[in-house]
């Protein structure tokens, strides 16, 4: 790895360790309903990331989106979600659905060649629809319960389950390891960077819309999010958050805000 990328994951590790051991030193008994034991630092990282989103994160957003025009953002989002593809079609195997893991399969062999490296979907025109497992899906699948609600600096709202997925994604992230191996770490660095700037960006909308006229989105999100998370691992989730289609990884940050449609959901 280089130094950048090594010192970000560094970073990114003691963080969450460090979080992790504040939370099991202050446990608190407001959010026991929602299995939220650690409420009180959870609201206080929910702010900071609420603060970073508002006076930074969303006005690269909506810069990115002014500069490029929808088809070069869709191009983009085909993309990235090629990029996940193989990793998805293991998480599926690896939760017994070998349908999924092989459409996975066929959708990135032919995206990456006829769909020029998958800029264009064309495994969606003939039938393969996109997918999206990750492996805190696999974990649930497993048996393996959410654990405490987390809210995580910067990524948002997560579950001691789902950051153990995280990890778990990037130690079997073909593409992933693929990059890091030929020291190209930076390309998947940016790309996890575009990633969260475009998912932002689709949803603007609603986050700023919920900013200005929910009571308490924190205790929202926490419960959309759980819910959410409980239907992927059912696989009764159908991808269309509050009208954008998030299907392709999404950085959980980007969604904690939306709080006046929660009866949609």
């Amino acid at each position: 790895m280089n130094n950048c990328f090594k010192q970000f994951f560094l970073i990114s590790i003691i963080t969450s360790v460090i979080f992790l051991s504040g939370c099991s030193s202050t446990p608190d008994t407001t959010g026991k309903l929602e299995n939220d034991p650690f409420e009180s630092i959870n609201r206080e990282i929910f702010e900071f990331n609420n603060v970073a989103d508002k006076y930074f994160i969303g006005p690269i957003a909506r810069g990115y989106r002014d500069i490029f025009p929808d088809v070069i953002r869709t191009s983009i989002r085909n993309f990235l979600l090629n990029l996940n593809t193989p990793l998805t079609s293991i998480n599926s195997t690896l939760q017994g659905d070998f349908t999924k893991g092989l459409s996975g399969v066929g959708r990135f062999a032919i995206n990456t060649t006829i769909g020029i490296l998958g800029f264009i979907d064309v495994a969606d025109y003939i039938g393969l629809e996109p997918i999206k497992e990750d492996a805190g899906q696999t974990f649930g699948v497993w048996g393996m319960g959410p654990g405490p609600y987390l809210v995580i600096p910067i990524l948002g709202p997560s579950s001691s389950r789902d950051l153990l997925g995280k990890v778990g994604d990037f130690m079997i992230d073909p593409v992933g390891l693929y990059l890091i191996r030929e020291d190209k770490e930076d390309i998947l660095f940016g790309t996890k960077i575009i990633q969260a700037i475009d998912t932002r960006s689709e949803l603007d909308a609603v986050i700023e819309g919920t900013r200005k006229s929910s009571l308490d989105p924190y205790a929202i999100i926490r419960t959309m999010y759980l819910q959410r998370r409980a239907r992927q691992i059912a696989n009764e989730d159908t991808e269309i958050f509050f009208g954008a289609n998030v299907l392709e990884e999404t950085s959980i940050f980007d969604i904690e805000i939306n709080g006046d449609n929660y009866e949609d959901y």
